[in-house]
């Protein structure tokens, strides 16, 4: 027995290379014997899988050539014991045929694993492992490699059970009516485990264990990979509900935050103003976060909290002038759910400025339109407003209008990012200006609309804001006050490096700070064409990676190279780093990402038609690379340029990776190649 690190519980790992024959060809079998062949294959598989389970942090028992007398006493024990998490089975597969019995005998569903010594019973019967699982407290996963293994996945009592009460699982290498050859299955399985110790099949970090369909998916991938035509066989599940936690596959990459597991839990349409803002990490890169805009927070943040003030407020302005950071602090201070899983984001809001923040409504909804539909939009302002949840209710406007005026309080809706729907035209027209025009019976505003947009294509709403004096332009606030906002982001930013934390340098902290402030604004038509506010962060980060400047002087003649643009500061910060033309290449891919954002197989997909031709050294760079390398290349540098990155979870687990702020995206994906690229 080999014993492992983590003590996630145990495998039992089953074995058989050798059989019996018969003396004599010409004589048949004794009853419930047949002729088997060997095969070859199972040490070397049975060596591998037992070091690959014990990677990803099982002990593990490795039980070769057992006969029918330890095949019952293992299976037995391991099903029952409550300690065993996996059975893997690697033999010859017998059916009701292949025993010379009538179906009838011995039952359509059976599967018999085949011992080294040739005999089979109850105890060798893997369907009734799999019944008897089931009936234990605890969940049991099954790797069965057998011929017609499927049936041990296609048992009929089984498959009415709810997914959530099902104790027993089940992977097979095949169908209930094919064999399996070479133990391809198994092979493909020892792949899968040993990428699941190295990256988690790039599970999302908020996430425990990897997601049964994620595995499950892999170890197809992987059999295709290895030329096999064997199409796996699995436990059923209820694709329209979400899939029971199963605790099979270790998550190497899992942190356990439970901050962070809350936060992933609120609804992505939520989710999204809490990843604009960065709030997901404000307790662990504080100087990185937004700072400013403290008059424009006070005036929104009061008139959310007052259902007697006008109906409608809009903030528009240039890209990077922190219009989604604005509504997403709204958001974080105002919306219970984000309070509920994250209490910690309303306080350091708070302590920033407390007349900055709303008051806490059960009546706030929030939709990040990003790649959103108005199907998907209505439902969820429907759900988070609490109305009225008919199965398959399809929403419309005047419905959700209509059922508004029976909420105690009139309903508010902060709605960013409507030039990034899938239809802004189509969303501005349809929902939001009813939602803006519509009265409740008393005469209020049936719903209080704060909207953040671009100004190109919605006109009409800008126009019907400025009439009621609700237009927040954030370009047209007077530059002193941008200037003050923008010297505290920076300076902030600076206080939390270590190479400026030190008393001395407070006057070079301050006096970088001050001079990126005033270059960055001292002209206004190039400060609007970008917003100055991205630009700072960026630029702090590039400053994070360097030296501070050694005198006051010198700090002032850092402070006047700031680049004035997003895409000047960004190919600065790219061009001093290792593989820059590859990093550019990835962040360039990330750049066509749609709603939520790409899978890492996504990025590796499309980032090789943006990065320079290989060089000399074969498999180097992008398009050097191929398969497993190819990907492991792209995680590096995914991680290299998280600080540009936004990340969710896909239904499966993996991680959806893209772009902070949308202006960076509009630009990589209209200057996707490498600037002296010919391509460009």
């Amino acid at each position: 027995m080999e014993t492992g690190e983590a003590g996630t519980g145990q495998v039992l790992l089953m074995g058989v290379e050798q059989f019996p024959t018969t003396t004599d060809p010409r004589d048949e079998p004794a009853a419930g014997r047949t002729d088997w062949p060997r095969l070859s294959f199972v040490p070397d598989l049975l060596s591998r899988l037992g070091l690959a389970y014990k990677r990803v942090g099982y002990d593990v028992l490795s039980v070769a050539e057992p006969d029918r007398r330890a095949v019952t006493l293992h299976s037995d024990d391991a099903v029952t014991s409550g300690t065993t998490r996996i059975v893997h089975t690697m033999s010859h597969g017998a059916t009701a045929a292949d025993l010379h019995r009538s179906p009838a005998a011995a039952g359509q569903e059976h599967i018999h694993m085949v011992p080294t010594c040739g005999t089979l019973g109850t105890g060798t019967d893997v369907s009734q492992w799999v019944r008897t699982a089931h009936q234990q407290r605890e969940p049991t996963l099954f790797v069965v490699d057998l011929c017609r293994a499927g049936r041990a996945a296609r048992l009929s009592e089984l498959t009415r059970v709810p997914d959530g009460e099902l104790n027993a699982w089940v992977i097979a290498a095949t169908s209930p009516d094919l064999p399996a050859y070479d133990g391809r299955f198994s092979e493909a399985v020892a792949d899968v485990l040993e990428r699941i110790a190295d990256h988690g099949l790039d599970t999302s970090p908020s996430i425990r264990f990897v997601r049964w369909d994620r595995v499950t998916r892999a170890i197809q991938s992987s059999l295709n990979a290895l030329g096999s035509r064997q199409v796996i066989h699995t436990t059923r599940v209820d694709v329209s509900q979400e899939l029971p936690e199963l605790p099979f596959f270790p998550n190497p990459r899992w942190r356990p935050d439970v901050r962070l597991e809350r936060l992933n839990d609120v609804t992505p349409p939520v989710r999204a103003f809490v990843a604009d803002l960065d709030a997901e990490h404000f307790m662990s890169r504080v100087g990185d976060h937004f700072v400013g805009r403290q008059s424009q927070l006070e005036w929104l943040a009061a008139w959310l909290d007052d259902d007697r003030a006008g109906g409608l407020r809009v903030v528009t302005g240039a890209p990077g002038s922190g219009k989604s950071a604005l509504l997403g602090a709204l958001v974080c201070s105002g919306h219970l759910t984000v309070i509920d899983a994250a209490p910690d984001i309303r306080a350091y809001l708070s302590a920033q400025n407390p007349e900055g923040v709303c008051s806490p409504n059960p009546f706030l909804a929030a939709v990040h339109s990003r790649g959103r539909d108005i199907d998907s939009i209505l439902a969820s302002i429907a759900l988070q407003w609490k109305l009225p949840i008919e199965p398959e209710r399809q929403w419309t406007v005047a419905d959700l209008i209509s059922e508004t005026s029976a909420l105690p309080a009139v309903p508010a809706l902060v709605f960013d990012a409507l030039d990034e729907a899938e239809d802004p035209d189509g969303l501005m027209r349809s929902l939001l200006m009813p939602l803006a025009r519509a009265v409740r019976a008393d005469g209020r505003s049936s719903v209080r609309l704060l909207v953040g947009t671009r100004r190109w294509r919605a006109g009409p709403l800008l126009t019907l804001a400025d009439r009621d004096s609700g237009l927040l332009d954030l370009d047209d606030v007077p530059v002193q006050e941008i200037r003050s906002d923008l010297r505290n982001h920076v300076l902030r930013r600076l206080s939390s490096l270590p190479q400026y934390g030190a008393p001395e340098q407070r006057p070079i902290r301050t006096a970088l700070a001050e001079t990126v402030a005033a270059t960055l604004t001292d002209e206004a038509d190039r400060m609007h064409e970008w917003g100055p506010f991205l630009v700072a962060r960026v630029f702090g980060h590039v400053l994070a990676g360097e030296p501070a400047p050694g005198s006051v002087d010198a700090a002032v003649a850092r402070g006047r190279t700031v680049p004035r643009s997003l895409p000047g500061v960004l190919e600065l910060d790219i061009g001093n780093r290792p593989d820059s033309a590859d990093l550019r290449a990835v962040l360039a891919a990330v750049a066509f990402a749609k709603g939520d954002g790409f899978p890492i197989e996504a990025v590796a997909a499309v980032a090789p038609e943006f990065a320079p031709e290989p060089a000399a050294a074969p498999g180097s760079g992008l398009r050097g690379a191929t398969g497993r390398r190819l990907l492991q290349h792209v995680r590096g540098l995914l991680d290299a340029g998280s600080f540009y990155l936004r990340t969710g979870v896909e239904t499966d687990g993996s991680v959806l990776y893209r772009l902070f702020h949308q202006g960076l995206s509009d630009y990589l994906q209209d200057r996707p190649y490498p600037l002296d690229s010919e391509a460009a």
